[in-house]
């Protein structure tokens, strides 16, 4: 019988060993992806200061259309092409946001599974223990 503890013992011995490096690699994930949630979140924060400042612009072009009536239709020009841009600024904030979402969710994922690593791991070392223990009181 205490022959198949200590087995069973350094069995677990082995695993908890091998889940703390997992519980390892997958902590590494957890930084890595709030790493890349928080890159994404400063892309998003760039893009709408880029929208703000677009706005700010088209409302100084409006004043110089209102203002410049001998220049009116260069003003005019000007606001076309320069409202021309707000689509393309609209979709790179829409595909920075959709980034955000993707790492908020591979962040999310991974303290899940990290989470889930250290529960098994901390199983097998309470599993090793408990061997440990037995083997101590049969022999």
């Amino acid at each position: 019988m205490s022959h198949s503890v200590a087995r069973l013992a350094k069995f677990w011995r082995v695993l908890a060993r091998v889940r703390r490096l997992r519980v390892q690699r997958r902590l590494r994930d957890v930084v890595d992806a709030r790493r890349g949630e928080r890159r994404t979140a400063g892309e998003v924060a760039q893009r709408v200061a880029a929208l703000e400042r677009h706005a700010e612009e088209r409302l100084r072009v409006l004043a110089s259309c209102r203002r410049d009536v001998t220049a009116g239709r260069q003003w005019h020009a000007t606001l076309r092409a320069h409202d021309a841009r707000t689509p393309t600024l609209r979709r790179q904030l829409a595909e920075a946001e959709a980034a955000h979402a993707e790492a908020c969710a591979a962040a999310a994922q991974a303290l899940t599974n990290w989470r889930r690593e250290t529960i098994r791991q901390e199983e097998a070392c309470t599993r090793a223990r408990d061997c440990l223990i037995r083997l101590r009181e049969s022999g």
